[in-house]
């Protein structure tokens, strides 16, 4: 995907993806999507929150778990939490419900405990992309959660892209099979950095320099050498910040 593009991501198994962080317009559409889907499921023996109307639904700030980096299809490291108050005083005993299109939640309903809070843990759908989940009270608010799922980073087709020693690849010169995937993954604190393929062709052109959180991804379907670099810490053959991919048929290992 251009880095003009809107898409949120790509399957795992797909071709040729690149993926960029999601605008703040589309979190909107994807807690509309969340809640509605909820709120479907919701029939009226479900109900059970006192009083709804008077309770208010927010994120304990830093504990809430939101806008989380990890790793796509695996339990993201922190939980999920709301504060559940009426009047600005903690409330216990309220059921919350937590919801996701987008991999799970577990549990999915939790009664707030004498300090208002109500916890969840998120396993992200296998899709590199900006994920939603939501948490809500019956009949009451309904509150928004993101995470952003990458790839693997301790994957064996997984080359990170790094600031360390003015800018590299690691590894720098992996072989794969045709067929194969390849993921570029930002590491945390990778500032300005992008993908260019030598010849003008393969592996794609990521876009503009970028940070982290960020990822590439690309399946090579023939075999060859392929060269690539940083357009801003690197150049063509070699120089500075770049790579060599070898692709080879399988029958040929």
């Amino acid at each position: 995907m251009a880095l003009g593009g809107v898409h949120r991501g790509a399957e795992l198994t797909r071709g040729i993806v690149s993926s960029v962080m999601i605008p703040h317009t589309t979190r909107g559409i994807g807690l509309a999507v969340v809640t509605a889907a909820l709120i479907a499921g919701c029939g009226a023996e479900d109900r059970q929150a006192p009083d709804p109307s008077t309770l208010e639904l927010s994120k304990p700030e830093g504990i809430s778990g939101d806008v989380q980096v990890g790793i796509a299809g695996k339990l993201l490291p922190d939980s999920l939490r709301v504060l559940v108050t009426r009047d600005g005083e903690p409330v216990e005993g309220v059921t919350v419900t937590w919801f996701t299109t987008e991999g799970s939640v577990t549990p999915g309903e939790v009664r707030t405990g004498p300090d208002g809070l109500a916890a969840t843990t998120w396993t992200t759908k296998a899709l590199y992309a900006e994920q939603f989940a939501a948490a809500t009270i019956d009949g009451g608010p309904t509150i928004g959660f993101t995470a952003i799922a990458t790839p693997d980073p301790e994957a064996p087709n997984t080359i990170l892209v790094g600031s360390e020693e003015g800018g590299r690849f690691e590894p720098a010169e992996p072989a794969v099979l045709t067929g194969e995937t390849v993921n570029w993954l930002w590491t945390p604190g990778s500032i300005g950095h992008n993908i260019v393929p030598d010849d003008g062709e393969s592996p794609p052109h990521s876009g503009a320099p970028a940070d982290w959180p960020r990822w590439h991804v690309f399946t090579f379907t023939r075999p060859g050498v392929y060269r690539y670099h940083c357009s801003v810490h690197g150049a063509p053959n070699g120089v500075g910040m770049s790579g060599t991919i070898t692709v080879s048929d399988p029958g040929e290992q």
